[in-house]
């Protein structure tokens, strides 16, 4: 049933299955992010998406069965769905290592002119 679905909502959208599950990637972390009320640089919504990821890949094999079992497709789907949110993660969370880094130097530099 699952896999209709996928199967389905990919040719209503006109999206090969690997563009889906970068589209469904992005959009889960953004839900995930107003979910738990979470900034970009938080690793709740990045672990949602993964959580989910692995999921399906495991509704996948149960419907497959461990004699179809694709280990590369698999990775393939994994890598997919969480480039993107490994990406704004990555890039949050070193944008907020600078900014505390800056506002340090700026706290010191003030502390030193009083």
């Amino acid at each position: 049933m699952l896999n209709a679905m996928k199967t389905d909502l990919s040719e209503l959208l006109h999206l090969s299955k690997d563009a889906l599950h970068i589209h469904i990637g992005i959009g889960l972390y953004l839900v995930a992010m107003l979910a738990f009320r979470r900034g970009p640089g938080s690793w709740w919504p990045w672990l949602a998406v993964l959580g989910f990821e692995l999921l399906n890949e495991a509704i996948d094999i149960f419907h497959h069965g461990f004699s179809h079992l694709e280990v590369s497709g698999s990775i393939k789907d994994l890598f997919n769905t969480m480039f993107w949110p490994s990406v704004v993660l990555t890039v949050a969370r070193i944008q907020a290592r600078r900014l505390r880094g800056l506002a340090a130097v700026s706290d010191s530099r003030a502390a030193n002119q009083t």
